[in-house]
């Protein structure tokens, strides 16, 4: 197509001297031509400006405690995510908030001193010298940082791994050394250095372990559960119980399938209730392998004329109630209510591979970081709060019980508020929340869960720095956690903090998940897309809306690290940490300033 100008109207001044040579009989009619012109654009602007009275109302109260830019307010009425409010903020929070945003994103300190910790250190399973020594490390720098640190004792167990091996027997290859970590809390094998040799028997349910175990299929044979990733709570029962249920129909060892919804040959550590028999978790892939060479045996015995064998050795130990060790707490005292008290936190703990960055070393650190910031404030929030790093949750949470126990409500003293984060630390999402009962309610407080989300939506959903566009601001029911439960059971209200999760597609699509029905996969996405499908959307500066990458609370992506080798620095980035520290500073700040019961 040749470059020509279509245009109706003169674009140029040659042209416009061209087209009145042309036509030099016509310019009174040009005259009344523009005359027209201009009269039309005028009608067209004020119809525009009536338009724009008539369906864009603006409230003045939105004004008032709204801080969301105008272009994101037009944008959240039309699609429903803002409406009136009947709770109002004191004017100074929001400058407050942005300090203590403007804080937290300065500097990586929070990413480097958990690296620096974890380097040193490595991982620190409850009773062990490194978590000891970690905990030193964390009160000798708060202190550095000028705040008040105390420390209260636990009395903990100790699990030690020591030696430990897993081996199939393959007929034709000979041994073929497996991937596996001893469960917590497991006894070793009755020869902890030559192990023992079994037949393996796979079962993918307690009722199909019952189903053979009444059959006689089950005495002295090692039993493996081999159940595809469902949900850490669907699955984590047969890691706990699996070894009791198994001795008592005749078993001598049990393997457990790891709980992740994807492996790359990484075995996940865990907790088994003790049992007489050794337990011990294994990769999926080597689940399969076992679940494949049965199969093999038992369709075909001719060809594969050897049930499958495996050799297991354990030399763990254990000794109950042997060790002290400390949790950490931190405190900042309220200006005008000290005896209100604010506990957030997470666990300093963590098992004995990987470094314990994800689980719980950046739960505990952001929680740090946040009294940190809080203390710079031109003035302290009303209430006190609390950053408390709590010891042993992954043996058995007694911090989380001594905690309690040692700061019972009282006169002087009584929480309002605890904030947990143990669930990783990535993009910043909201949080998990139950309110508090009062005067004897059984209920938790919906009153309470309505002024959290009303001040998510104040304070967050209209931010833009924190990583996306309203990160943080989300708010989602059942806030209790394994350090706060004895706290949450006398009627305190409660919160997780709950990052995204880091991997955006569904654990479904890995090889290793248990495919969800299509509907219940619909249904699921429905639903998550009527709650929050503003935050799908993206907003530019210049009103223009761009599709983000969808995020979702934290699912199975988390159960990539945890309890493995790749529970490292490497698992989240710097940024994410910053951002996280902002939004947990946030939240906390609002139940410190506010006056609200919850």
């Amino acid at each position: 197509m040749s470059e020509k100008n279509y245009s109706l109207l003169p674009t140029t001044a040659e042209q416009a001297d061209t087209l009145d040579t042309d036509a030099p009989n016509h310019a009174s009619q040009q005259e009344t031509h523009r005359r027209n012109r201009r009269t039309g654009f005028l009608k067209l602007g004020l119809f525009a400006l009536a338009f724009y009275m008539l369906f864009w109302p603006i409230d003045q109260e939105d004004n008032d405690n709204d801080k969301t830019p105008s272009h994101h307010r037009h944008h959240n009425k039309k699609h429903g995510c803002i409406s009136k409010s009947k709770y109002t903020f004191e004017s100074h929070m929001q400058s407050d908030i942005d300090q203590l945003v403007a804080g937290s994103l300065e500097s990586s300190i929070v990413w480097d001193r958990l690296a620096e910790m974890t380097d040193t250190y490595g991982n620190r399973i409850a009773g062990s010298a490194a978590l000891e020594k970690s905990i030193d490390w964390i009160v000798a720098k708060a202190k550095a940082d000028g705040l008040d640190v105390t420390t209260e004792d636990v009395v903990v167990d100790y699990w030690e791994r020591n030696e430990e091996s897993l081996y199939f027997l393959s007929p034709t290859r000979g041994p073929v050394k497996l991937h596996m970590l001893g469960l917590g809390f497991s006894v070793p094998t009755p020869d902890p250095i030559n192990g023992l040799e079994a037949e393996v028997v796979v079962v993918r349910s307690k009722e199909e372990l019952e189903e053979l175990g009444e059959a006689g299929q089950l005495k002295g044979r090692i039993v493996l559960f081999n159940k595809k990733f469902e949900s850490y709570g669907a699955d984590v029962p047969h890691r706990t119980y699996g070894a009791t249920w198994a001795q008592e129909h005749g078993a001598v060892a049990v393997l457990v399938r790891s709980i992740a919804p994807f492996s790359l040959q990484t075995p996940h550590a865990g907790n088994s209730l003790a049992a007489k028999i050794p337990a011990a978790s294994i990769t999926a892939e080597d689940a399969e392998l076992l679940a494949r060479s049965l199969k093999r045996h038992q369709e075909n015995p001719k060809e594969f004329p050897e049930w499958p064998k495996v050799k297991l050795a354990m030399n763990a130990k254990t000794e109950l109630k042997s060790r002290t060790s400390r949790n950490i707490i931190i405190e900042l005292k309220g200006r005008e209510a000290p005896e209100e008290v604010i506990a957030v936190g997470g666990h300093i703990d963590s098992w004995d591979v990987g470094s314990g960055a994800v689980d719980d070393g950046a739960g505990t650190f952001i929680a740090w970081e946040t009294l940190r910031q809080l203390s710079k404030l031109e003035r302290p929030p009303r209430r006190t709060v609390r950053a408390v790093f709590w010891t042993s949750e992954e043996n058995g949470s007694p911090g989380g019980r001594v905690y309690a126990a040692n700061h019972p409500e009282t006169n002087s003293s009584r929480h309002v508020f605890a904030f947990e984060s143990d669930s990783g630390v990535f993009d910043p999402y909201g949080i998990r929340f139950t309110g508090g009962r009062h005067n004897g309610e059984e209920d938790p407080s919906t009153e309470s869960f309505d002024f959290m989300a009303a001040a998510g939506e104040h304070f967050l959903a209209s931010r833009e720095d924190l990583g996306y566009p309203g990160a943080g601001h989300y708010i989602l029911p059942n806030g209790s956690g394994a350090d706060i439960a004895p706290l949450c059971r006398q009627g305190v209200a409660c919160a997780q903090f709950v990052p995204a999760d880091p991997f955006p597609l569904t654990y479904s699509t890995s090889p290793y998940a248990a495919p969800k029905p299509v509907e219940e996969e619909e249904e699921e996405e429905n639903a998550h897309h009527r709650r929050h499908g503003r935050h799908h959307r993206k907003h530019s500066h210049h009103g223009k809306h761009e599709l983000d990458q969808p995020r979702r609370p934290i699912d199975g992506g988390y159960f990539y690290y945890h309890h493995t080798e790749a529970d490292n620095m490497n698992a989240f980035t710097p940024d994410q940490v910053k951002n996280s520290v902002a939004v947990m500073a946030i939240w906390t700040y609002i139940v410190a300033e506010s006056r609200v019961e919850l």
